[in-house]
């Protein structure tokens, strides 16, 4: 990422013995203590308190140091939790004894438990449900209710609301969100629960439907304060309730339908965007872009089962007013044993939560001993806890590795609190997470990867303390105080960059030099330069850009289906496609031979036939030979439609180069280059109203360039490449990063 310039503002359980903390030289005597609560699986010791550890004044000594600056506040904490699905309510609500039922569910929600404090529930049957599939209005083949008539939220009040309605008593701030696997089979293309997408005329019956079973819930003293429109909108299970939902079908749903009747309702339910991997940012962004939607949306609901946890801080810092909440995780024997079930779940609450999540849930609160009862889902999924009969037939609760890692954070970090700064020694390190509640204490969550014990420090202000943490175990620190001092950007590894809302409120921007991944760059002499692109905004050259012909062209690839060959890609059919034919990897490859040198200033790869086949990441290279390729030009993340922007370039040769590997194809439907040739795009004028810009400095010299749209209406301006100035687009809401450094 570099470049001479962007834009005008831019210039330049621990064991008995392991588990004692390791006392440093005193250069000042100890002050009040640290507590400490641990788990180590390899010691058997589960969420125990430890001997606290004493602060140390002044600086820390050079070592391995997690600095924590509880100046620096980011997204308030809703809580953690999981989801009482059919299958899970049933085993809790009617196997277990009241004796066993009342303990388990203090176990899970009071203060004497780890305190859950979040729960996501399914509207109506999921791939875990005891009764096959059902929702709160069920017709025969062929029929349809659209006036709803027949809807009924009885099959909930046999076992899961009554839950419900405990949890809610232990942890009066308990939060509950729904979401729905399949509306109602008649409202679908499918007249089914499973498969099928939602029919033209059942818009409005589908909000109809959120609204009544809102009521109906509150009705019972369990309001639910917010849906998503769609479990896994991008997913159509074959043997389980689902749904395809497009993002403009969503968006259609949401704006027209969904958001005015919850309104017009007087309800106050949020809604969510989404509820699906990380792989697809575009999707709940194409909500925030449109003026008339975003109002309704609050934020988005994300899912671990594809992409990388970063996606979050990429959204977030694309529309930094939609906050996040990761809603479903499960845990699973495919995780591997129970130390790395642990890992993982340690590796969820952390990361998620680092990356803006509001929320963290598991899946199933509770599985049988076989991992069920499965409706036609996961056969490997894992349970917050585990319920089963003994060999006498006495049915018993048991709590699993899921369980210590959300207490890890549940148990400390109450609603309300908010995430503070922290540095992290990153993946296969001590990795941590800090907060402070509204009563002013600390907690700081902290997780060794490392297949070995690891010693660290820990800075605040000017105190310090030393921990020595056994591999794999987890310790959650909790102190109280003021804090003195503040930490460096060196010390934390990251920026923040403030903006103004309208409101008054605070929007920030928080970068690390870990995003420069995540962030489209090309490269202009000896500089990159990086750019992010929010939904709705865009970044034009100064003339429009016209595909180059195809005649002259030949295509080939690293690999390839011998049904679906290279000249598929171009065409000029986006029925046809070419892909690898098996899951892509690394290092595929896909080129192109112009014919002759030609000039062009974009390279555009449509996916969309394919959901999920774009590029892992890309790298886009040149060549005047075919042979010598040199370093690349472009760099970013595929979406479904990529759009490569570079510099004007002159070369025969292009290769686009995939970055990671993944269980589906790349498959490409149409590829253009395109190329200066179309009309001039005139003299329009930028209107910068609501744009604010600042400036920032990584600690490893990356500059930044941030701009903020804090208007009610799309802002323009310009954006220098070398000697080439673009126009960049930016909608409502939105913010513009744009980095530097050397290549």
């Amino acid at each position: 990422m570099s470049r001479r310039r962007w834009g005008a503002g831019l210039v330049a359980a621990l064991t008995l013995v392991t588990l004692c903390p390791v006392e440093a030289s005193a250069a000042a005597g100890p002050s009040a203590s640290v507590s400490v609560h641990l788990t180590d699986l390899a010691a058997k010791t589960y969420l125990s308190r430890q001997p606290g550890v004493s602060w140390r004044r002044g600086h820390a000594p050079d070592g391995p140091t997690i600095t924590v600056d509880s100046r620096r506040r980011y997204q308030e904490i809703t809580g953690f939790g999981a989801s009482f699905t059919d299958s899970s309510a049933w085993l809790v609500g009617t196997r277990l004894d009241p004796a066993q039922r009342d303990a388990v569910m203090r176990d899970l929600f009071s203060s004497q438990g780890i305190g859950l404090s979040l729960l996501r529930q399914p509207m109506g049957a999921s791939d875990f449900a005891v009764t096959g599939n059902y929702s709160y209005d069920d017709m025969p083949a062929g029929q349809t209710d659209p006036a709803l008539e027949h809807f009924s939220v009885g099959h909930d009040r046999a076992y899961i609301i009554p839950l419900l309605q405990q949890a809610r008593r232990l942890n009066p701030k308990l939060t509950l969100m729904a979401s729905p696997w399949s509306p109602p089979g008649w409202m679908k293309t499918s007249d089914s629960m499973i498969g099928g997408t939602l029919r033209p005329d059942a818009y409005q019956p589908l909000a109809d439907y959120f609204v009544k079973f809102l009521q109906a819930y509150a009705a019972a003293g369990v309001p639910v304060r917010y849906i998503t429109p769609q479990n896994e909108p991008l997913y159509v299970p074959s043997g389980y309730p689902g749904m395809s939902l497009s993002a403009q079908q969503q968006n259609d749903l949401i704006k027209n339908h969904l958001g005015p009747a919850i309104r017009e309702r007087g309800l106050h339910t949020g809604i969510l965007a989404y509820d699906h991997n990380w792989d697809v940012i575009g999707y709940p962004e194409t909500m925030y872009a449109d003026p008339a939607t975003t109002g309704f949306v609050e934020g988005t609901a994300w899912h671990c089962y594809g992409g990388d946890v970063r996606a979050q801080s990429v959204s977030h810092n694309d529309y930094p007013n939609k906050p996040a909440w990761h809603t479903e995780c499960s845990g699973g024997t495919w995780e591997g044993d129970e130390q790395a079930g642990f890992a993982a779940g340690m590796g969820l609450v952390i990361n998620s939560t680092r990356d803006w999540a509001k929320g963290v849930v598991r899946w199933n609160m509770a599985l049988d001993q076989n991992n069920g009862p499965t409706n036609g889902g996961c056969p490997t999924c894992r349970g917050v806890v585990t319920v089963a009969p003994d060999a006498s037939g006495r049915w018993s609760y048991a709590k699993t590795v899921d369980y210590w890692a959300l207490g890890h954070a549940s148990k400390f970090v109450r609603p309300g609190a908010r995430r503070i700064a922290s540095s992290s020694l990153g993946a296969g390190d001590v990795q941590d997470v800090a907060f402070v509640n509204r009563d002013g204490s600390t907690a700081l969550v902290a997780f060794n990867s490392a297949t070995s014990a690891k010693t660290f420090q820990v800075q605040w202000g000017d105190k310090w303390f030393t921990y020595r943490l056994p591999a794999g175990a987890a310790a959650t620190f909790t102190w109280s105080g003021t804090q003195h001092g503040a930490a460096s950007p060196s010390e934390l590894g990251s920026v923040d960059v403030p903006f103004v809302n309208r409101d008054g409120t605070r929007a920030v921007i928080s970068y690390d030099s870990g995003l420069l991944a995540h962030q489209a760059q090309v490269r202009v002499g000896d500089q990159w330069l990086g750019y992010s692109l929010p939904a709705g905004a865009s970044l034009e050259p100064p003339t429009a850009s016209a595909p180059l012909p195809r005649d002259a062209w030949t295509v080939s690839a690293s690999t390839s289906n011998p049904t679906e060959p290279p000249g598929r890609a171009v065409d000029g059919d986006a029925a046809t496609r070419w892909s690898t034919g098996r899951g892509m990897k690394a290092g595929d490859w896909f080129q192109v031979d112009l014919g002759a040198n030609q000039t062009f200033n974009q390279v555009v790869l449509d996916t969309t036939g394919s959901s999920g086949d774009s590029p892992r990441g890309y790298q886009l290279f040149v060549s005047d030979d075919g042979t010598n390729w040199g370093r690349p030009i472009a760099t970013g993340q595929g979406s479904p439609v990529t759009k490569i922007l570079v510099p004007q370039v002159t070369a025969r040769y292009l290769r686009v180069v995939n970055q990671g590997d993944a269980g589906g194809w790349w498959s490409i439907h149409e590829l253009n280059v395109l190329g200066p040739g179309g009309p001039a795009a005139g003299a329009a004028r930028t209107d910068e109203r609501g744009l604010q810009r600042k400036t920032a400095v990584l600690p490893d010299g990356t500059r930044l360039l941030v701009a903020y749209n804090s208007g009610r209406s799309v802002t323009t301006f310009d954006v220098r490449w070398g000697d080439t100035t673009y126009r960049y687009r930016l909608p409502a809401g939105a913010a513009a990063v744009f980095t530097t450094r050397q290549a």
